[in-house]
């Protein structure tokens, strides 16, 4: 009996350890820094809202040219090592690998030396690596060559329109803070951006037009090479595409739509599944003539709110900004006026923030912008508003629905949504 006793000990305590390492495995992290001065290095998940992260972020030295860390993770997906003095200069160039159980070995160099670095161990990130190098010894020397293009006519003075660069004369003119007087003006440009009047005729023929098609030739290669080698790192490289590339790119958004149900069969609790259908969800459905998406979000005592119970039967401009996004608050200045001028006539706002850990500065800011209309919040994305919109970690978008709740509107200029209210209200 004694012994039987002992057997089911051992093999509850055996379970215990088992389950403790399935949810909790620890990788090595070991590097050496060469030519560099850097002494503090930054680690943080791909996935993790950038905001969030510089809130509380993990530190490791560099001593002697040298680091060493236990990372502990819970689940496989892409890291990164960001260097400090980068990232406090704005500009930062991430070293991406894969934790596993077991050593992951770095040689770092100085930013400008970044194709150097080095990472090593694991079947993830030998596989990241292949085809990080298959991908730059097929396209990088083409790309070399209209980049030298580009910088040609940049020193003649022939790669962008005199309309454009005015733009850019008059935003050096305007205060660092002066975040009114910028909004306008990056507006403008965007719209010369997408109507290709940013650049000359020439710059178009020799480098734009090239470049675009070159483009399409390495998307058509790189989701072949997705679709011929399924692994989480090449799921990581379909998960950055979704969420930097896809909300402007047709033929990318096309190519994910294609290939993520392969993915998701494959890694189908994976935290990129659920980001990616979040995001494709509301790529698909946040469009002009759909029906808005019925979302909950906080409110100010903490209890949750459905959109629909603001949305009313009237015109609704749904604001999604943050106390940290200067441009929203900007373009929310040049909009107040039209809601003192339509709220009694049929114009409502609904603004939802979204925060982190805390809502001092969002109140502070409600305060001091005077925004008297439903403030709704999601805090650390608990509910995932914003990724549900399509937005992740955009700077904010506004949303115009009518009196049956059809979106009318994306992002309008000031001009363009009073053109709307006035021919809808009056």
């Amino acid at each position: 009996m004694r012994n039987y006793c002992i057997l089911l000990c051992t093999i509850f305590l055996y379970g215990q350890v088992v389950i403790a390492q399935k949810n909790h495995s620890v990788c090595i992290l070991q590097g050496v820094v060469k030519n560099r001065t850097s002494d503090t290095i930054y680690i943080r998940k791909s996935t993790q809202d950038l905001r969030a992260f510089l809130e509380n972020p993990i530190k490791i030295p560099v001593k002697n040219g040298a680091f060493t860390y236990q990372l502990p993770f819970t689940e496989t997906e892409a890291f990164e090592l960001i260097f400090q003095d980068e990232l406090e200069k704005g500009s930062w160039s991430p070293i991406h690998f894969f934790p596993y159980l077991g050593r992951v070995s770095f040689e770092l160099y100085p930013q400008k030396d970044w194709l150097n670095n080095r990472v090593e161990g694991g079947i993830l990130n030998k596989s990241y690596v292949t085809f990080r190098s298959d991908n730059q010894r097929k396209f990088q020397a083409a790309k070399n060559n209209l980049y030298q293009t580009r910088d040609s006519l940049i020193r003649i003075n022939a790669f962008e329109t005199a309309a454009y660069q005015q733009i850019f004369k008059d935003l050096r003119q305007l205060k660092p803070d002066d975040q009114d007087g910028r909004v306008p003006l990056y507006q403008k440009s965007d719209e010369m951006e997408k109507t290709g009047a940013r650049y000359t005729d020439l710059a178009k023929q020799l480098y734009v037009n090239p470049f675009d098609s070159l483009m399409r030739e390495e998307y058509h290669w790189k989701y072949q090479y997705l679709t011929q080698h399924i692994s989480l790192s090449s799921y990581y490289s379909l998960w950055t595409d979704v969420m930097r590339i896809a909300k402007d790119n047709r033929i990318v958004a096309q190519y994910i739509r294609e290939l993520f149900p392969v993915y998701k069969k494959k890694f189908p609790g994976h935290i990129y599944t659920k980001s990616i259908e979040q995001q494709l969800n509301g790529l698909q459905k946040v469009a002009v003539g759909n029906s808005f998406l019925d979302v909950k979000a906080f409110t100010l005592n903490g209890d949750t709110m459905q959109l629909s119970k603001v949305i009313t039967g009237k015109i609704t401009l749904i604001d999604f900004w943050g106390s940290w996004c200067g441009p929203c608050i900007a373009k929310m200045r040049l909009v107040k006026p039209l809601y003192e001028r339509f709220k009694n006539k049929g114009f409502v706002i609904v603004g939802i923030a979204r925060e982190f850990q805390s809502l001092a500065a969002v109140k502070n800011r409600i305060a001091i912008e005077n925004y008297v209309w439903q403030n709704l919040f999601d805090i650390d994305d608990k509910l995932n508003v914003w990724n549900k919109y399509g937005i992740n970690n955009g700077v904010g978008m506004m949303v115009v629905v009518d009196q049956q709740g059809k979106i009318v509107a994306i992002d309008p200029k000031a001009s363009e949504l009073e053109e709307l209210l006035v021919k809808t209200l009056e």
